[in-house]
């Protein structure tokens, strides 16, 4: 595994358990809202920082106390060897939880038939007319959509979530809520530009986005659409 960082304790990254965060490095898209910029730009990479092998000793060592392991990014499903990380882990005892972006429902599909993953949050960037300018590379909605097909009919937990990123109107998030019409769960988040690290595109970094409180008001406008949810941060 590519990874770039390691958190040994999150309260937040999966819901009602207490995890550990596990940051690959790689993504096929370029969304210029992006929070992570050093973990999707080659040339912001340092890849190899921290050993996979150390991550599963220290997991194995705080078993009893953690519940889970979260794999983010970056797109975990870029790293060839995320399978055999992830029965790592599960062999510790440990739930796992996949952060994903959708683009390789092949690779989604075998780590549920395989009983790898408990949980998948996967990102839906936009509404379908709009997916690759906020991708900000190009997309196959196809496999966009066998990706949300997928989660909805076989994994065992799951949640699509969108971050409200600038330009996003509620009729964008009202367009994502039909689309994803009857699914378990779906989640507003709002856009912000963290310290130092800064977006994919700096140019996005001074772009209005919807408050939280507008989040909330939409959100109910879709709760007859998808039911579980809410805004999350």
């Amino acid at each position: 595994m590519d990874i770039a960082a390691f958190v040994p304790l999150s309260l937040s990254d999966h819901e009602g358990r207490v995890a550990a965060v596990v940051f690959v490095c790689g993504c096929n898209f370029r969304c210029p809202f992006c929070h992570n910029p050093e973990l999707v730009l080659p040339e912001r990479e340092d890849r190899g920082l921290v050993d996979g092998r150390d991550i599963v000793r220290q997991l194995s060592a705080r078993r009893g106390f953690l519940d889970s392991v979260v794999v983010t990014g970056g797109e975990p499903t870029l790293q060839p060897d995320l399978g055999s990380f992830l029965a790592e882990i599960r062999g510790l005892g440990l739930a796992t939880k996949l952060d994903t972006n959708g683009s390789r429902p092949d690779i989604v599909s075998s780590l549920l038939e395989k009983n790898l993953v408990d949980y998948v949050a996967m990102d839906v960037k936009a509404p379908r007319a709009r997916y690759a300018e906020y991708a900000g590379a190009g997309v196959d909605l196809a496999a966009i959509e066998r990706s949300i097909a997928i989660l909805r009919e076989r994994a065992p937990d799951y949640e699509f979530r969108t971050t409200a990123a600038p330009g996003l109107a509620e009729g964008d998030l009202v367009a994502i809520g039909e689309w994803l019409r009857g699914a378990k769960r779906y989640v507003l988040q709002p856009f912000r530009v963290p310290p130092e690290k800064g977006l994919v595109d700096p140019a996005w970094e001074t772009r209005d986005a919807l408050a939280s409180e507008a989040l909330r008001e939409i959100r109910t406008r879709i709760a007859s659409l998808v039911r579980d949810g809410g805004v999350r941060g």
